[in-house]
């Protein structure tokens, strides 16, 4: 039986999760066997994989383990996109879940399907109230094919969290020529599909539906503080590769989807300076210069904002403190927006 839906979950040190996350993906049987779910076990220490083979046992046509040596997360996403056999990928992390209703009538809007990607709403869980926060794509119109070569992505207001992961589905024939997606055994892999779906697609569809939950709690996920303190370099890394990306693969031939992509790969470089600018300050002082090294090597064509400007001409001593004020003025600014919608 062809499958329609892939969905790729890495696996190490989870077993609090794990059956959450799978229990959620159990629609019923006649939509389940168009699964094809791919667990990468990535080497983990704990019995989250044990937990993943019950379910392989039980279900033995829709799961799959797949036992690798610990190559980082976006080892395993390489490892199961690799071995996906759907028409379409779905990447969920093994401490995230989805609401199984939602994702049912996802399963069965797919069949109808052509687009190369589908975007979704999500909504994020905080472990610490107990309480969620919605993310939803408004700006769409639901049901309706878009082309993403007359789409005015620039120009599209409150859109920029589209290509998130949460919000994505991708046809697998248009990843895997571009295998190996991820970097491995490093932080903030996933950085790179922020810009990757818009340079390859040709074209998406959004549906209405709330399918990703997005756990925020758990110790060790890479938002958390005291774990980007540790790799703040993971971050460059990431950032570079998106780059080198998004310069090789956006489309040459004149087109909304082409402004875009020029538009995201700038961005990139920009904002690049922004992010490291809110490290702490023994660590902006040390790698500031090295940006803008890289940057002005290989990307200098790329027009300055104000942050990259005030780099570039003022001392270091005097850059820190305007940027804390810069920083404060556009978080205000946004506040006040906020509260004024």
């Amino acid at each position: 039986m062809n499958k329609l839906l892939s969905v790729v979950i890495p696996v190490y040190n989870v077993e609090k999760y794990m059956a959450r996350c799978l229990d959620s993906l159990l629609v019923p049987q006649q939509q389940l066997e168009k699964l094809d779910i791919v667990i990468v076990n990535d080497g983990t220490p704990d019995n989250s994989a044990v937990i993943a083979k019950e379910y392989e046992k039980k279900y033995p046509k829709v799961f799959r383990v797949i036992d690798q040596e610990n190559r980082g997360h976006g080892g395993a996403w390489n490892h199961g996109t690799e071995l996906a056999i759907g028409k379409y990928l779905f990447y969920l992390d093994s401490d995230d879940w989805v609401d199984t209703n939602q994702f049912s009538q996802l399963v069965t809007k797919l069949e109808s399907t052509n687009t190369d990607l589908v975007f979704i709403n999500s909504q994020t869980y905080y472990a610490e109230t107990d309480s969620y926060s919605k993310s939803d794509i408004i700006s769409l119109i639901p049901n309706q094919v878009y082309d993403l070569n007359t789409f005015d992505w620039l120009h599209t207001p409150q859109i920029g969290n589209a290509t998130y992961i949460t919000h994505c589905i991708y046809r697998t024939q248009m990843l895997k020529p571009h295998l190996p997606i991820f970097l491995e055994k490093v932080r903030y892999d996933d950085i790179i599909l922020e810009g990757l779906p818009i340079v390859l697609a040709e074209s998406f569809v959004y549906y209405d539906l709330r399918v990703y939950n997005y756990y925020k709690g758990r110790a060790g996920q890479s938002y958390d503080p005291t774990v980007r303190a540790k790799h703040y370099d993971d971050v460059t890394t990431v950032v570079m590769s998106t780059i080198h990306f998004l310069q090789n693969n956006t489309p040459q031939k004149p087109s909304k989807r082409r402004e875009f992509g020029v538009a995201l790969y700038e961005s990139f470089v920009r904002y690049h300076y922004f992010e490291i600018s809110r490290e702490p300050k023994a660590y902006a002082k040390s790698h500031l210069p090295l940006w803008d090294t890289y940057v002005l090597e290989n990307h200098y064509s790329v027009k300055p904002d104000i942050v990259m400007r005030h780099f570039r001409v003022l001392p270091f001593e005097l850059y820190w403190p305007w940027f804390k004020m810069y920083r404060f003025y556009t978080r205000t600014k946004d506040w006040i927006k906020r509260k004024l919608k």
